[in-house]
């Protein structure tokens, strides 16, 4: 070959590498370019992906709310109902009689008469009403005190009118919450009327405590045990303070002596008949004792407190046919049941009605039949959302062999546990109505969906 045709074939093999090199280049760089839009892609569709997650939880929580206000809304609705309906069966049965003017002494005696009944049992006529009200309003200096509880009587009666509520964010009493204190605390310097007057302030301490405010915190109770107290003065205490310082009981972990009250609450509302103040106290009591009985699962049985709740339970709670599991907790979920009864004689919603109802499941936890549990607590999520109920479902289905269709029930139990405050669980009263393995798993889950956060019973005696 020429030197020529050498020269011409070496430029060809040149000018192919600088062409093959030039396709592998421009090859490589497309394959980094690639790679980069991949990479930029990723971490777009990653961002997107959060802020698509984090948009549906605020819309899952926004449905939470609105699911849980609108069943507060319905049983407000319900309340003012049952309110309406009472005051005008009263007023027919008045017939147009017109209100006395008062001022005399009659007048005052029976408006503290009156009061004394609001305080202890809870509820009086629209007359009575009317009585406290006009008396309290007249200007008596020789009975400064009595007038003073007559206020205090009224600012009570205003408050369960308007059924206002003391919000979470508060940080005092609403102002006629605070004027029925101021009252009451004038009429306690009166000696003949301290005991009731100190009853009085125990119902305020109450409303505070077991507002979403306090949610039952110790030093808020500790005040309701106090004032209760105060207001015994060496005789028994009426059927509504016993209530009070029954739930402060009940919610800081102190069974025995809740049991020991709300039995005693029991047995002072007798047979509630038509009234509605009995029939509300009644309820109050049933649901009580029972959901205590629960908490009492692994006390002896021959404890003073739970000898004596339990004669009460079993002459007021009868045993459905066919009750199953162990006997204390028949015996419990027989008197939740009188409670779901009571409720449905006063016309509450079925909301209200599982109130009573959710807390069976612990019953069912207790002698460990975690489906009945699971089943329970499913039933009562279709009426509304409660801490203790998503909590339940959590638990309990994991301790099935096969969640199977109701897989996605857990997860959106799991998700409604995050969006109740820690709070909201009162862990001290969970506590007493779980076995210990079992409390240390619904706390696991808690703390699982409240990460750094304290998960504790703060308020332990």
């Amino acid at each position: 070959m020429s030197s020529d045709g050498e020269s011409d074939l070496i430029a060809l093999v040149e000018r192919e590498q600088r062409g093959f090199r030039l396709i592998l280049f421009s090859g490589l760089a497309t394959l980094l370019l690639l790679v980069g839009m991949s990479a930029a892609l990723g971490f777009y569709y990653f961002d997107v992906s959060r802020d698509l997650n984090a948009t549906a939880r605020q819309l899952q929580a926004q449905a939470f709310e609105t699911r849980r206000q609108l069943d507060q809304q319905n049983n407000r609705v319900a309340a003012q109902e049952a309110r309406i309906r009472r005051v005008h069966e009263e007023i027919r049965r008045l017939g147009g009689t017109a209100a006395k003017a008062g001022g005399d002494g009659a007048s005052l005696a029976a408006a503290l008469e009156a009061v004394r009944r609001y305080i202890n049992e809870g509820g009086v006529s629209l007359a009575q009403e009317r009585l406290i009200e006009t008396e309290a309003e007249h200007d008596a200096a020789d009975a400064p005190a009595a007038r003073a509880l007559l206020r205090g009587g009224a600012g009570l009666l205003q408050w369960a009118r308007s059924g206002d509520a003391i919000a979470r964010e508060a940080k005092e009493l609403p102002p006629v919450l605070a004027r029925v204190q101021e009252d009451f605390g004038l009429a306690a310097e009166d000696g003949a009327l301290m005991p009731l007057a100190q009853a009085g302030s125990a119902w305020v301490r109450f409303i505070d405590a077991s507002s979403p405010r306090s949610n039952f915190a110790r030093a808020d109770c500790e005040a309701v045990f106090a004032a209760a107290a105060a207001s015994a003065a060496g005789t028994p205490l009426g059927p509504q303070p016993l209530y009070w310082r029954a739930q402060c009981a009940r919610k800081l972990g102190r069974t025995q002596e809740a049991l020991r009250d709300y039995a005693q609450a029991l047995q002072q509302s007798g047979a509630p008949g038509e009234d509605f103040a009995a029939r509300t106290l009644a309820m109050n009591a049933f649901h009580g004792l029972g959901t205590s009985m629960i908490a009492a699962f692994a006390q002896p049985s021959d404890g003073a407190e739970i000898t004596f709740a339990t004669q009460v339970a079993q002459q007021a709670c009868p045993l459905t046919a066919g009750a199953k599991g162990s006997a204390r907790m028949q015996l419990a979920v027989a008197c939740l049941d009188q409670a779901i009864d009571m409720r449905r004689r006063l016309r509450q919603t079925q909301n209200e009605l599982s109130g009573s109802g959710e807390n069976i499941s612990f019953a069912y936890l207790r002698d460990k039949d975690f489906a009945a549990a699971f089943d329970n607590a499913q039933r009562i999520e279709r009426t509304g959302l409660f801490p203790w109920n998503e909590l339940v479902r959590a638990v309990a289905s994991q301790h099935l062999t096969n969640v199977g269709a109701n897989r996605e029930a857990v997860t959106v139990a799991r998700r409604n546990i995050s969006f109740f405050s820690v709070g909201q669980f009162n862990l001290c009263e969970l506590q007493a109505l779980l076995s210990p393995p079992l409390y240390q798993e619904a706390v696991a889950l808690i703390r699982t969906e409240h990460k750094g956060e304290d998960v504790v019973c703060a308020a332990a005696s």
